[in-house]
């Protein structure tokens, strides 16, 4: 601990002295930053502790199973029970709380798991927030299980659920690469017991993803939220994520099936209506259209995905924000066909990237572009893993019609690393100029783990473009340790002023990005009973021009308190030093110029939040201080509010004042409240509205969603959007309202 508090105050003391000169980094302590690394590389990781490695048994069921939530059916006095969870957090390798008995069975259809969670205090009430599917992990009261069918280690398979039996699931690569919108098909049900809940699971083998029936490895979670208790069956440390299968135990007793042919055939219709002007759909245009996706498990380690006519109505739009940074936003993908085994195309950072998929089927402007066909093949083994995608986009107005090509592999090397290739293309066809253009880029990127908390990742890559311009080399590197006392890393980033990747993202060109950090998770003896840790940190981000190596922005982020509270609420002040030049005029919003110059300036922020599971909750932050050639005070306030499982309210506000930024005034709302209404897991109307006075505009987007029967849907879509300042380039309300419905068919 001593060597973490001196890396900590070195931070610091370099922090002073950047705030003296930035570019003294840049020249004169070169010598820190190697000091730093070599700390950072050699710093002594934590381990798995080399517990002993528990077995699950699974019992043959006998006799038919009604998954019913309710542990009723014969079959279950059979089966073995599996052994006592244990705390991860807040005492680790303590006995839970919150007992939790499971059970499993299997016959030739598929696994079965029951369990039976006992609450601490017969006082507080099982928590869930809402009844959608794929619910907020950190706001629910969640018992789960993971399975691994390879028995390597780096892959898993999460089926979640809580108190109301919403389904949560999931696939994740080495513990911490997740994909979050996968679905599969499998069922539960949940029941009210005495002192607590019960669950009963019932997964198919055509869901499940395994080799045979040897070597499969297992875990279970449990999240007991009214006294904020983490727990699990072969427990894992608080450094990294449950579904880390390098702390499972073994799965013995279970005889699946061979793996078979698994074929999800979905066709979909679509029908808009759309129009434009102050009146509700005045003069509207009606379009109809139709398409299909087929998924096929060729075998248990290959998946062919094609789609033709593809479509997205049914997507959540993206929220608006109020960008006072000079990079760009990176928007998370919301689009299913894209999110499947988007962890497989990931090479490590969102900063700078080959492939983004927000470049398919979107203008600049976040709107849809026809998408004709598309081909995807994925393929993971205990040895390697491999990728194709292939997808043609129509040419529309200012938009080119373009075909997208994505080639990865990966190969596992030792228990936890990997070594992956990667070439992205885009041929963007009818230029204005009548030609075409062909954009490649390479990419060599490594993941290794010399223990389960000490990592390095990282990526070189170099871009290929027809005509002048576009070819350049772009690089990152990462090293860190998670471990139970905090997080210790290193981030440095390199992108060429040529490097462009048009299948790709960056934020920037011709620049070096250095940053380290260092997190820590206290828990001394005088904290009061009301707080669980302090977790004071320091998080540094420089960034000089790669041409010249010449210092043009940065900052430093020390907080020296933050307070996690026992009921799951945060107490945080920070200071923010930051250092600016421009070249030329930046505009954080419309209306406001900053004049090109230096800026040097320090900013303070405070910010707390209460347990994000209860009924009634929310947050609040306030900063504080200079911005530029002025000063800003920046406030947020976000709530929520359960009425009942059934009826869920949120709503945000964010509010940006200016004083003589570009020697202006001004003051910016964002407003946004959402309701969500829920008469079970399988049927939900949801709508939020955001008005963003940046911009003088707002956006409305209601939705439902019925499955009618497993992974079969209709959706009912609601889009309006209008600008309503005359200065700002308004644009009149466009409506749309969309009808799509979609059937799984499994031959």
């Amino acid at each position: 601990m001593s060597c973490i508090v001196y890396i900590l105050c070195l931070r610091l003391r370099s922090a002073l002295l950047l705030s003296r000169s930035p570019r003294l980094l840049h020249r004169r302590h070169h010598w820190r930053i190697l000091v730093l690394w070599a700390l950072v590389a050699s710093f002594p990781p934590s381990g798995a502790g080399g517990q002993e490695v528990p077995v699950a048994y699974a019992t043959p069921a006998t006799g038919t199973l009604d998954v019913d939530g309710r542990l009723e059916d014969d079959a279950w006095e059979e089966a073995r029970g599996i052994g006592p969870f244990v705390q991860v957090d807040p005492v680790a390798g303590a006995p839970s709380k919150a007992p939790t008995d499971v059970r499993l069975l299997w016959d030739g259809t598929g696994l079965y798991v029951g369990a039976e969670m006992t609450e601490p205090d017969a006082r507080t009430a099982t928590r869930a927030e809402g009844l959608r599917r794929d619910f907020t992990y950190e706001t629910s009261d969640v018992f789960g299980v993971l399975l691994d069918g390879f028995g390597d280690g780096r892959f898993a398979m999460a089926f979640m659920t809580t108190p109301d039996g919403v389904q949560r699931d999931l696939l994740v690569f080495d513990g911490r690469d997740a994909d979050e919108s996968w679905n599969g098909i499998w069922q539960v049900r949940t029941a009210r017991i005495e002192g607590g809940w019960a669950v009963e699971m019932f997964i198919p083998w055509e869901t499940l993803r395994y080799s045979g029936s040897e070597g499969w490895r297992v875990n279970f979670i449990r999240e007991a939220r009214a006294i904020q208790e983490t727990s699990g069956w072969s427990p894992w440390h608080r450094g990294v994520e449950p579904w880390d299968m390098a702390f499972a135990g073994h799965l013995e007793g279970i005889a699946p099936p061979p793996p078979g042919i698994n074929a999800k055939i979905q066709p979909y219709m679509v029908g808009r209506t759309a129009s434009t002007g102050s009146a509700l759909f005045s003069d509207p245009t009606s379009t109809g259209d139709a398409g299909i996706d087929v998924k096929w498990a060729a075998t248990p380690n290959t998946v062919v995905d094609l789609t033709y006519n593809m479509d997205f109505a049914q997507a959540e739009v993206d929220r608006q924000v109020v960008n006072l940074d000079r990079f760009p936003v990176f928007f998370l993908e919301r689009r299913t066909f894209f999110l499947e085994s988007a962890g497989l195309f990931h090479t490590g950072l969102d900063l700078i990237s080959p492939f983004y998929s927000r470049r398919i089927g979107l203008d600049s402007g976040g709107m849809p572009v026809p998408v004709t066909a598309g081909a995807r093949v994925t393929h993971r083994s205990t040895r390697s893993s491999a990728g194709a995608l292939l997808v043609r986009q129509e040419g529309v107005g200012p938009v080119d019609g373009s075909v997208f090509g994505v080639g990865r592999y990966v190969r596992n090397i030792g228990a936890m690393g990997r070594l992956g290739g990667m070439i992205t293309t885009r041929h963007d066809q009818g230029l204005p100029a009548g030609a075409s253009a062909l954009n490649t880029v390479a990419a060599v990127d490594w993941f290794f783990r010399p223990t389960t908390n000490l990592f390095t990742r990282g990526m070189v890559s170099r871009s290929f473009t027809e005509g002048s311009g576009g070819d350049g080399w772009a690089a990152h590197a990462i090293v860190g340790n998670y471990a139970p006392w905090g997080y210790i890393g290193w981030l440095q980033e390199y992108v060429g002023p040529r490097w462009e990747p048009r299948t790709g993202f960056r934020f920037t060109n011709d620049v070096i990005v250095t940053s380290p950090a260092v997190t820590l998770d206290l828990r001394p003896r005088w904290l009061p009973e009301w707080v669980r840790s302090y977790g004071p940190g320091v998080t540094f981000f420089f960034f000089n021009e790669a041409s010249s190596g010449d210092f043009f922005s940065g900052f430093v982020n020390v907080r020296p308190l933050t307070f996690l509270l026992e009921n799951g609420g945060q107490v945080a002040v920070s200071r923010r030093s930051e250092w600016q030049r421009f070249e030329g005029p930046f505009r954080p919003i419309p209306g406001l110029v900053v004049p090109p110059g230096r800026y040097s300036f320090a900013r303070w922020t405070v910010a707390a939040s209460y347990d994000p599971s209860a009924n009634v909750t929310g947050s609040a932050s306030f900063t504080i201080g200079p911005f530029y050639d002025g000063s800003l005070d920046k406030s947020g306030l976000s709530a929520k509010i359960i009425l009942s499982p059934h009826v869920v309210g949120f709503a945000s506000w964010e509010r940006n004042r200016f004083l003589g930024v570009g020697g202006s005034d001004g003051t910016t709302h964002l407003f946004t409240p959402e309701l969500r209404l829920a008469p079970n897991p399988r049927f939900e109307v949801s709508g939020i509205w955001q008005y963003n006075t940046a911009v003088e505009a707002s956006s409305l987007n209601a939705r439902l969603s019925w499955e009618f029967r497993p992974l079969s849907f209709l959706y009912v879509v609601y889009n309006e959007n209008a600008s309503h300042d005359g200065a700002l380039e308004p644009f009149p309300a466009r409506r749309q309202l969309i009808v799509k419905g979609t059937w799984l068919w499994q031959p």
